[in-house]
């Protein structure tokens, strides 16, 4: 069938329900009440002259989701799919940041009084501050730490700890 025959096939339509559903491939313009030829829902993104009214172009409806839902519904809709799947992957991301920064760096305390009792039963208490990689960085820094005071470090270290 030519372009021809089938727009005079589908204008010749004057109900939604029949021209969605005629054999020729047609559209409902729902504003002007017309039928036009039209092979999907989404072809007045490409053609603007789809409808017989500019105002109408995105209120086509067609075959696929009947006479109600238009273009502009249709597109509605999965945009609003997308930005809802993106804006939860965004708050999930955030929260995996919140977690990794509360765990490194929020939870517990920073500092306060530490009281250590010996053997003999005395106590000795002392004041306490939690460091972190970054303020291990700047006191590393600030000591200019070398191989030879690194292994001093680690061998007070260990006889703090007991080993021998």
């Amino acid at each position: 069938m030519d372009p021809q025959d089938r727009l005079s096939a589908c204008w010749a339509i004057q109900e939604c329900q029949k021209c969605t559903h005629s054999r020729h491939g047609c559209g409902w313009c729902p504003f002007s009440a017309t039928c036009v030829p039209t092979s999907t829902l989404l072809k007045p993104l490409s053609h603007p002259n789809t409808c017989p009214l500019a105002a109408e172009r995105f209120e086509l409806r067609t075959k696929a989701l009947g006479c109600g839902c238009s273009t502009t519904t249709l597109l509605s809709v999965v945009v609003t799919v997308f930005a809802t799947i993106i804006t939860l992957a965004v708050l999930y991301v955030l929260g995996l940041g919140v977690a990794f920064v509360s765990r490194k760096a929020l939870l517990g305390s920073w500092s306060g009084w530490e009281l250590e009792i010996e053997d003999d039963a005395s106590r000795r208490g002392h004041a306490w501050r939690r460091s972190n990689g970054l303020t291990q960085f700047f006191r590393r820094r600030q000591l200019a730490l070398t191989a030879e005071s690194e292994q001093e470090r680690m061998t007070e270290r260990t006889r703090l700890m007991g080993h021998r």
